[in-house]
């Protein structure tokens, strides 16, 4: 065998155990341009039917059309969203699953969007003395994401520092685009995640820069 070819299998085979290892990302985000190819979002803002039938919102998971947590996560509002959802979810998943692994990548993304949209509904239920959100449906994967962004920045050295400059860019993005129930699901799923992250198996903290040390 040339050394050209030997290169070539070389760089194949590299190929493949990538596509191999981060599988759920590559498959979610082939759910996700399916979803919205077929709602009629890759082009133009979600039709207003799909967001009430599909979306999820305190009235209509807590009446029983618990579903829509899971429909919800694969849709956008509009091709702008759709790209930096796709961008979002390259990432974060992307890590995830090169960190902890394919099976426990899922779990924990799917796990943390449904915990965290409960944790949010129920909250949008109890202030609705405030403000009334009990009838808006929402569409997106972030509550998920910011839970395994959670889950990631705990296992870093200055996971502290992180914790509070990610609070700290989300209160600013409500300053200066208020969405109470999208900003208020990130900050608790970011909680939830950094919180889950104690139960999975210990492991040293990473530096900034990427090295490792022991505990």
């Amino acid at each position: 065998m040339s050394r050209r070819t030997a290169k070539t299998s070389s760089a194949m085979h590299s190929g493949r155990s990538v596509l191999i290892r981060l599988r759920f990302t590559i498959l979610f985000l082939l759910a996700m341009l399916i979803a919205n190819l077929l709602a009629g979002s890759l082009w133009h803002d979600l039709p207003g039917e799909v967001l009430a039938n599909w979306g999820i919102g305190h009235d209509t998971v807590f009446s029983g059309e618990v579903f829509r947590v899971f429909t919800g996560i694969f849709l956008s509002h509009d091709a702008d969203m759709l790209a930096r959802q796709l961008a979002f979810a390259a990432a974060v998943i992307g890590y995830a699953e090169w960190t902890y692994g394919t099976g426990t990548t899922a779990l924990l993304f799917f796990g943390l969007d449904f915990a965290g949209s409960l944790m949010l509904l129920a909250c949008v239920g109890w202030a609705e003395g405030w403000v009334d959100l009990t009838a808006m449906n929402d569409v997106g994967m972030s509550i998920g994401g910011f839970g395994l962004i959670g889950v990631a920045i705990a296992d870093f050295q200055r996971k502290w520092l992180l914790f509070f400059a990610i609070l700290l860019a989300i209160a600013v993005k409500y300053g200066l685009g208020p969405d109470a129930l999208a900003d208020g699901g990130h900050v608790l799923a970011l909680l939830l995640g950094f919180g889950v992250n104690r139960i999975l198996p210990s492991r040293a903290p990473i530096r900034l820069r990427g090295g490792r040390h022991a505990r």
